[in-house]
């Protein structure tokens, strides 16, 4: 290619897709309960996580919300599952969800919710957790229980916004 064609770097940078990119836990409880809470800002339930913050890698992202979202100070394992939503009607960019494994807490674990976000939280057996979750963010949920069983990520890929 000659040399004159290329974009300036600042043009080509500006050139590329952005996506949307978020954070999450899989928490379960000693009896195969899965954690979900329940927003107050949208409607149908969600994983403990949110939006990356600048300056936070996705791992320190799933940290700060389990710790703000449910009190809970763990240190968050490995990457089970990584989202991605491709863009559509409702959203204009794609979107990147990590998801990591937050471990298994005793079943009478206190959860301390963030008021400002959240108006409930429950633990779940994950086939009820899988319905609560919707068709968004229960496909995670499925790859996350296999991935944590054998060690082996998982990618979910689909057109349904959980954002």
């Amino acid at each position: 290619m000659d040399q004159e064609q290329l974009l300036p770097r600042d043009a080509w940078l500006a050139s590329l897709p952005r996506s949307y990119t978020a954070a999450g836990c899989l928490l379960t409880d000693e009896a195969g309960r899965v954690l979900v809470l329940k927003p107050n800002y949208r409607p149908g339930w969600q994983f403990a996580g949110g939006v990356i913050d600048p300056g936070e890698d996705a791992l320190q992202c799933a940290r700060r919300e389990l710790l703000e979202e449910t009190g809970l100070d763990r240190e968050v394992g490995r990457l089970l599952v990584v989202g991605w939503t491709h863009p559509s009607a409702q959203l204009e960019h794609p979107a990147v969800h990590f998801m990591f494994d937050a471990g298994t807490v005793p079943v009478d674990t206190v959860i301390t919710l963030q008021a400002s976000e959240l108006e409930e939280y429950r633990w779940v057996e994950p086939e009820q957790a899988y319905q609560l979750l919707g068709e968004a963010r229960a496909p995670r949920l499925g790859l996350a229980l296999a991935a944590r069983a054998d060690g082996v990520v998982r990618i979910a890929a689909g057109t349904i916004s959980g954002i």
